[in-house]
């Protein structure tokens, strides 16, 4: 919602704020000049009165209301440069295409209905983008092609400068009129005009540097006309003033003769491409205008509230037939580094530049085309030195070969073949540097990395030494044809499949945030080199929607019919883990609780006093052994099945933290913390058979038997520095 300001017109300095505000509006005044000039050059030149006035009052209605409803007390305006050059290249089109009507009021017609569809459509989308807050997504466009675009649009200024001086574009025709010493004379003095515009705006960085230059430009020019004794019917002549006609009138007559029914229809909907074009470049760079306010003092600025007074102000840009403008971050923060300090400096500005509009068509006849020249060749001169050189500054030699290739396209075949490379390459480029990204993360064996499972002693270490047999390759990122085809030469290059010691290949989907089907298609192409090597391949993590999509390829290994899809990597390894195990031969089941304490103590006496201690437990499927929070009742000892730790969290409920298979110590923790409390939920998966050792017991032990109690405290040791090394390797394989 648009809101009009109350506060903001306090000034420092009012004289400093209406001094500044007048050399603004002079500046302005000659941007409109040369914008005029730009848009109606060649037979259109002759309507060029009318859109002087109506640039003027447009830049000025649009800066009265962006100064007024603004959250930065400074906000200035402009009128958008790209849109400008590229409706003069319209302009071009439409000269080829309707011939000697162009220069009539059905060419004029049309001109302006082009120029308020494009005022209008810059400003719906400005107000889409206010609206929903789509700023940021604006800038992902890479910063090269943005360049190059620019840089496109440098080349068109430089164009249009050329057909200031001579009437005619860079072509095989300029070579010949250039044979005419007047044309050579004219085109070098406005190019030295342009840089002698540049170089005062660049050194001396003071308000009325641009507008004194060209003030003393226009001095200079009538000074000399007037000792050289030339009339202005012989400037005219000469091509050193603007040719008016008396038959296309004054503004006013002009504004008459527009029409509706005038308007050509479908060339207006021919150039919809270029409109949408300016459109484009239009937020993309009122967005980063935007992001520079903000940075350069304006903190607090509302970039939605903005961007939707500058759609406002567009639509009234398109009513009157202006093209259309936005912020002009520069000029904002180079004034108040001058001492602007209110409201007062943008209204002062505005009020100039009204005034130059009421002068009308008279002023318009005694602009030198010289001192127009000139401004067009500054804009040229300023574009091609911004996005040729200063912001392109660090770029590596392929960013600055896209710059370049997208402005030869601009200068061999047009401004719309290059907008297309740019996009091409704008893609290119992200494939190219996405695809350097590896998606795969990390890749590892059951060597290293293991399931929250916890198993007997002698499991482990069969682990240890074939855990190789079974691979885990962690995947991030997106994934298409550009990093999907990495991931299928590591797996096709993996020593472990050619070898056929490789029993089972996880790919873990937890960080991939989507995929095409092209990586759909490689993950079939990995099932064909599993299934030929008599590997399982499974995943786990898969986001969302993605699991249909892999059946429907049949990109996943099966067991008893059912896909070997899992929630979550840790239930993958621990299957992993079991068909290793399974394939060596290895079944805890077989074993006593004397069998697995052998293991864990490797002393036959120590073996025996644990034995006589202990007290047998049965528990039945889902069978609660303990809860969470309970006081501490002594450690157990799973001698067959397999029970499940559980830890409640606020906002996942209960997370499964291990699974405890036969041989493991369960529930030993607590009687070594200071509260004496469970940490776990500890539930049967399976009828379980345990062997208890109650706390009662372990304090009585203590004043009875040294030994016990000794043998307890190193099972629990031994028990306790495994997990331990066990999470500091998970910890390890996560900070990769």
């Amino acid at each position: 919602m648009i809101r009009f300001q109350t506060h903001g017109y306090e000034s420092r300095s009012l004289i400093s704020d209406i001094a500044l505000g007048v050399f603004d509006g002079i500046d302005n005044s000659l941007w409109c000049y040369g914008f005029a000039a730009i848009i109606f050059a060649g037979s259109l030149a002759g309507y060029m009165p009318l859109m002087l006035g109506i640039l003027l009052v447009g830049w000025s209605l649009m800066g009265i209301l962006t100064a007024v409803t603004s959250g930065a007390r400074v906000h200035l305006i402009n009128l958008d440069e790209q849109a400008v050059v590229i409706l003069s290249t319209i302009g071009g089109l439409m000269v080829a295409e309707m011939g000697d009507r162009a220069s009539t009021t059905m060419g004029l017609s049309t001109m302006f209905a082009v120029i308020s569809l494009t005022s209008l459509t810059v400003a719906l989308s400005f107000l889409i983008v206010g609206r929903f807050q789509l700023t940021r997504l604006l800038e992902l466009l890479p910063y090269p092609v943005i360049c190059g675009f620019m840089a496109g649009i440098g080349w068109l200024l430089l164009q249009a400068g050329v057909g200031v001086a001579v009437d005619l574009p860079i072509s095989r025709e300029l070579v010949a009129a250039l044979g005419d010493s007047d044309n050579v004379v004219r085109l070098l003095l406005m190019v030295l005009g342009g840089l002698v515009l540049m170089a005062a705006a660049k050194r001396a960085r003071v308000a009325w540097a641009l507008p004194a230059t060209a003030l003393l430009i226009l001095a200079v020019f009538y000074a000399v006309s007037s000792v050289m004794g030339l009339t202005h019917e012989e400037l005219v002549a000469n091509k050193w003033l603007f040719d008016f006609s008396d038959e296309v009138g004054g503004a006013l007559e002009q504004m008459r003769d527009r029409s509706f029914f005038q308007i050509d229809v479908p060339f207006v909907l021919s150039v919809i491409p270029q409109i949408l074009t300016i459109a484009f470049l239009a937020m993309l760079s009122a967005s980063m205008s935007m992001s520079a306010m903000m940075a350069g003092g304006n903190p607090d600025l509302s970039t939605a509230e903005e961007m939707q007074v500058a759609g406002t102000g567009n639509v009234m840009m398109g009513l009157m037939g202006c093209p259309p403008g936005y912020t002009d971050v520069t000029s904002s923060l180079l004034y108040r580094e001058f001492g602007a300090s209110s409201r007062w400096m943008a209204l002062t500005s505005c009020a100039v530049t009204l005034i130059v509009a009421m002068a009308g068509s008279w002023l318009v006849s005694w602009m030198p085309t010289l001192v127009v020249g000139s401004i067009v060749f500054l804009f040229a001169f300023q574009m091609l030195f911004d996005w040729m050189y200063h912001n392109a500054r660090g770029f590596q030699p392929v960013d600055y070969a896209i710059v370049c290739i997208i402005l030869g396209t601009v200068i061999i075949v047009g401004f719309m073949s290059g907008i297309l490379v740019g996009i091409l390459l704008a893609l290119l480029l992200f494939v190219m540097r996405y695809s350097m990204i590896s998606a795969v993360q990390g890749r590892y064996s059951l060597a290293t990395f293991r399931s929250s499972v916890e198993r007997s002693p002698r499991s482990n270490q069969l682990l240890d030494e074939h855990g190789s047999g079974a691979l885990v390759y962690t995947l991030r990122g997106f994934l298409f044809f550009g990093t999907a085809n990495a991931i299928l030469d590591t797996i096709r290059d993996e020593s472990a499949i050619r070898s056929g010691q490789c029993k089972a290949i996880l790919l873990d989907l937890k960080r991939v945030t989507g995929m095409d089907i092209s990586a759909l298609k490689t993950f079939l192409q990995i099932r064909h080199i599993c299934e030929a090597a008599g590997v399982k391949l499974m995943y786990s993590g898969i986001p969302k929607g993605t699991e249909q999509r892999i059946v429907l390829m049949d990109a996943v290994s099966r067991e008893r019919g059912r896909p070997l899809f899992f929630k979550e990597a840790d239930y993958a390894v621990e299957y992993m883990e079991n068909v290793l195990l399974e394939d060596l031969g290895e079944n805890d089941e077989a074993k006593s609780i004397s069998d697995f304490l052998m293991e864990l103590l490797d002393d036959e006496h120590k073996v025996d006093l644990l034995m006589g201690a202990m007290t047998r437990v049965e528990c039945d499927v889902g069978h609660t052994l303990f809860q969470q929070g309970e006081t501490d009742d002594g450690l157990f000892i799973l001698e067959s099945g397999s029970m499940t730790a559980l830890i409640g969290t606020p906002t996942n409920g209960m997370k499964r933290v291990k699974k405890f298979n036969a041989g493991s110590v369960i529930g030993e923790m607590s009687s070594y913390t200071p509260d004496r409390k469970r940490t776990a939920t500890i539930i049967a998966n399976e009828p379980s058979v345990l062997y208890h050792l109650s706390a009662a017991t372990i304090a009585g032990l203590d004043e009875q038997d040294y030994r016990l109690v000794g043998s307890i405290h190193e099972l629990v040791a031994r028990t306790l520095g495994g997990r331990i090394a066990y999470m500091n390797r998970r910890l390890i394989q996560e900070l990769r």
